[in-house]
């Protein structure tokens, strides 16, 4: 969050070719029967995503290439598998994210969650990523061939099914971490969420968060068809839309104060839009 480094992700770098390259080439000089067991390729983090030892022990990060079993690569690229640092904490917090996931889009029959791609966790530079407790969230994959695909701009999609995944992906972020940065806060996220540790374990709905505030709006136009303004003012006709969805969704209480409250919500609006249904 704050000073966000832009980073390309449209196509392997030359490092990824040649090691890919490589591994297929291993492949193919081992002896009959003994492929399968060539060793899984992990390549580096690309460069600025992998801390140094000091900082690495000062940080206490830890290392991983999967979230609760689900494969993680780099932006939109299905291989090689990379290794990736973050807090044991964050860790944590991304298994439970993982399993609240794969739990709510499997109840609204999507497949198992095969792979996620990202921009990045431990990133050298400030804030959250420096700290080692933010995720840069590129693309979801389903077995099946569903995704949600930030990087191409599925919040802004001129089809209302991959809006609306879209945003039931959201909802199970916001579910878990405090700051979530999606297409419509500004451009610099238009192809990635950013979701972040700062604020745990409060997860309300605030009128003045701008980040909260474009998603309820977003929301209460791709499921309700309201057709207010995305600005991130939270006005008067916001505040009805949204009374009108919590209604719909059976929600009572006041999403500023209620954490229960909105972890309903947004399991709500997680399940119409892994269903593709209006509220």
């Amino acid at each position: 969050m704050g000073h966000h480094v832009e980073h390309d992700l449209r196509s392997p770098s030359r490092r990824t070719l040649l090691g890919a390259a490589g591994v297929a080439g291993a492949s193919l000089l081992a002896p009959a029967g003994l492929a399968h067991a060539a060793p899984e390729e992990v390549l580096a983090p690309p460069p600025g995503h992998a801390p140094s030892r000091q900082t690495a022990q000062a940080l206490a990060l830890q290392t991983f290439q999967r979230i609760n079993g689900v494969e993680v690569y780099y932006g939109k690229q299905t291989s090689p598998l990379r290794n990736w640092s973050c807090t044991a904490g964050f860790y944590d917090r991304l298994q439970a994210w993982m399993r609240t996931l794969s739990n709510w889009s499997a109840q609204a029959g999507h497949g198992a969650v095969r792979s996620i791609g990202s921009a990045g966790f431990y990133v050298n530079k400030s804030g959250q990523h420096g700290a080692g407790t933010a995720m840069d969230l590129s693309i979801v994959r389903w077995a099946g061939g569903r995704t949600s695909n930030m990087f191409d701009g599925d919040h802004a999609s001129g089809n209302r099914t991959r809006r609306r995944r879209y945003f039931a992906v959201e909802a199970t972020l916001r579910s878990h971490f405090r700051y979530v940065l999606d297409g419509n806060y500004n451009a610099a996220h238009r192809n990635h969420f950013h979701a972040d540790f700062g604020g745990l374990p409060n997860r309300r709905l605030l009128h003045g968060s701008r980040s909260d505030t474009v998603f309820m709006q977003a929301v209460c136009n791709n499921f309700l068809g309201s057709g207010i303004a995305v600005d991130g003012a939270w006005g008067s006709n916001t505040q009805r839309e949204v009374t009108m969805l919590k209604n719909r969704l059976g929600v009572s209480g006041d999403l500023q104060r209620d954490r229960g409250k909105v972890n309903q919500l947004l399991k709500g609006i997680a399940l119409h839009g892994f269903r593709d249904q209006a509220i």
